[in-house]
């Protein structure tokens, strides 16, 4: 697709609002906890590749379900349904629900990235997008305990910086290297600012995924200790998380297919 315009953002954010009042409808009968979380996991992978087959044309171009908003909508659709299935089969065969989801999950995203490998042509970009993300992580990480910043010692918050500089890099990779462009109107602005070089998404995604995080954390230790104030908190990481990884993923292994 083309640039993104100010009016898509208006209705994504309206669609997210309402996404975030029905979870949090929803999680005061279930708990968000780490077998939700791990149950839930490979549906985020089952969205981004979905929105990748879109970009090969195997499957419809269409913001109704394989592309942003309707990708991540139809993701947490799979889920949710998965997650209900795991329930049952939970009662009939004693079974946790979260393997079973999981399971479901994990075998839809292997077939969906087999589906993806037919347009594999250069997988090494692939990899030195990963060890580039990886290796900024962890100077993140070695930075925070040199300087005793509690943020990047803790294992979430660490991951959730992965996340973006995963996007980051592959960002910068895809578009400084491989000819691809920036659909997003903020991020172009500082693309072209700084002489059309898409390198500074990397520092700009450490400093505004550290505030964040901080402020987050900083709400979330004065916060009385409520069921919902934990929801709210581990919700918005989460959001955060797939905010960041799922372009960057996307953006990791589109250079690499044959489109």
């Amino acid at each position: 697709m083309g640039m993104y315009q100010p009016q898509d953002y208006v209705i994504y954010i309206g669609i997210l609002i309402v996404v975030l009042w029905l979870l949090l409808k929803v999680f005061k009968k279930i708990k968000l906890d780490k077998k939700f979380i791990l149950a839930v996991s490979p549906y985020i992978l089952v969205g981004i590749f979905i929105r990748v087959l879109a970009d090969t044309r195997t499957v419809e171009f269409s913001q109704w379900w394989s592309v942003t908003p309707g990708v991540y909508l139809l993701a947490m659709t799979l889920a949710w349904t998965s997650v209900g299935a795991g329930y049952v089969v939970q009662r009939i065969a004693k079974i946790a629900y979260h393997k079973v989801s999981f399971m479901i999950g994990a075998a839809a995203s292997l077939f969906l990235f087999w589906k993806i490998s037919e347009y594999l042509i250069n997988p090494a970009t692939i990899f030195y997008t990963l060890v580039m993300a990886a290796s900024l992580t962890l100077a993140v990480y070695a930075l925070s305990v040199l300087f005793k910043a509690k943020l990047f010692q803790n294992k979430y918050n660490l991951l959730i910086m992965f996340g973006h500089l995963l996007d980051g890099s592959s960002t910068y990779i895809a578009h400084d290297y491989y000819g691809f462009y920036e659909e997003h109107i903020l991020p172009n602005y500082f693309i072209s600012l700084f002489g059309d070089s898409a390198a500074i998404m990397i520092p700009l995604k450490i400093i505004i995924v550290a505030l964040t995080l901080y402020f987050m954390d900083k709400w979330y230790a004065d916060e009385p200790k409520t069921e919902r104030s934990r929801t709210i908190y581990v919700l918005l990481k989460l959001l955060i998380f797939i905010v960041g990884f799922g372009p960057g993923l996307r953006n990791t292994l589109l250079p690499a297919l044959s489109l």
